[in-house]
């Protein structure tokens, strides 16, 4: 008569297929998701994409998208070996799976660490840009990006309207009688702004609502990228008790 035990590494294969099975594909669906919210984030930032004097967020929210996609791979990978038993499959996903995590955290703290030097980086650009590139005949993505920012965000110039009465803009007499853009206008009409101090013109700066745009959007990255890789970690746990009880079944005699 056999072992009580000769059965339980079955029952152990069994369970563990189908946890592992469903967790892929909830973890399928959730990478499409990253890639969406990755998509999201890139389009809206194209708003205002030519006022970044760097490619950080650029690049911190393609990593987003490229994740997506690789979780989407990795998933099906972890769903095939599981259902057809696959120790090489499992121990390629489990593999791939730990370097995506280890990933997905560097990636998460970067983005938190990023934060902090957003202010002070769109500061330093949008009032030195600003200054050079805004109303310039070569330049007009740029103006139409300060303007869509005004408009959105109720705020004129980088620190204050003022910043416009140094800028090549008006300097050079492009601006007219125009002591700022028409964008800063709290009533929006041509030539809103021509008086010096009109109460009609927004007087903050912009500086701070475009921080808080992109610290939004980095924190949100950053978010996804920390609860993917704490789910991860069950795949991880999984696929490894998958693949040891499949070896174990392997090497027991009958």
């Amino acid at each position: 008569m056999g072992s009580p035990y000769d059965k339980e590494p079955c029952c152990g294969i069994s369970l563990l297929k189908y946890i592992l099975f469903i967790f892929n594909f909830f973890l399928l669906l959730g990478g499409a998701g990253v890639t969406g919210i990755g998509l999201w984030t890139l389009l809206k930032k194209w708003d205002y994409a030519s006022l970044l004097c760097d490619d950080l967020y650029t690049i911190a929210t393609w990593v987003l998208i490229i994740v997506g996609g690789i979780v989407i791979i990795i998933a099906a990978l972890g769903c095939f070996g599981a259902q057809q038993e696959q120790k090489c499959c499992l121990l390629i996903y489990f593999t791939l799976l730990l370097l995506l995590c280890l990933g997905e955290l560097l990636v998460g703290i970067y983005t938190y660490i990023y934060r902090d030097r957003v202010n002070m980086e769109l500061e330093r650009c949008l009032n030195s840009t600003l200054v050079a590139n805004y109303g310039m005949p070569d330049q007009e993505d740029y103006s139409k990006g300060v303007d869509n920012l005004q408009r959105k965000f109720y705020c004129c110039g980088a620190s204050g309207y003022a910043d416009y009465q140094q800028s090549l803009w008006k300097v050079k007499g492009k601006a007219g009688n125009l002591s700022s853009p028409d964008s800063c206008c709290k009533t929006e009409s041509s030539y809103c702004a021509v008086r010096d101090h009109p109460s009609n013109i927004y007087h903050l700066g912009c500086v701070d609502g475009l921080t808080n745009y992109f610290s939004g959007h980095l924190a949100i990255i950053g978010a996804v990228c920390m609860a993917i890789a704490g789910v991860q970690i069950f795949g991880l746990v999984f696929s490894m008790c998958l693949y040891c009880h499949l070896r174990y079944e392997e090497q027991e005699p009958y």
